[in-house]
């Protein structure tokens, strides 16, 4: 499945419990009001989107909680096995909305939490304008 395929089968308000779950875990703080609506529509304009072929796929190694992107790596984009960069890194959100994603086997993470995740990653260093 891809990262647009997940965020079209799960809307904002499913995936809401799940992200405010990660940003208290990680931060010890609830997101404001006015971060939840910017997140709200940003989450409908990728589900929006126009997806485009690429040969890159996410891996998710772990769970996010109590990670940095940029440091655990946890979720990372590869191309066939060659480890390119962290979710959190990428530019071009088109690209990522296209990815497949892998879940390790040892990784126990329903869909919706993995919807969560990945919006947490792709918007770990604020929302991205592009895509």
């Amino acid at each position: 499945m891809t990262v647009s395929e997940l965020f079209k089968k799960y809307d904002f308000e499913s995936i809401l419990p799940h992200l405010n779950h990660l940003f208290m875990v990680n931060s010890g703080r609830h997101f404001s009001d006015a971060s939840i609506e910017v997140f709200r529509g940003l989450y409908k304009k990728w589900t929006e989107c126009e997806t485009q072929s690429t040969n890159r796929h996410i891996r998710l190694v772990s769970r996010w909680e109590h990670t940095s992107p940029s440091i655990d790596m946890n979720c990372h984009v590869k191309e066939k096995n060659v480890f390119c960069y962290a979710v959190a890194d990428q530019k071009d959100m088109i690209e990522v909305l296209s990815m497949k994603v892998r879940v390790d086997k040892d990784v126990e993470i329903s869909e919706v939490e993995l919807a969560a995740g990945l919006f947490w990653e792709m918007t770990y260093y604020g929302p991205k304008e592009n895509g």
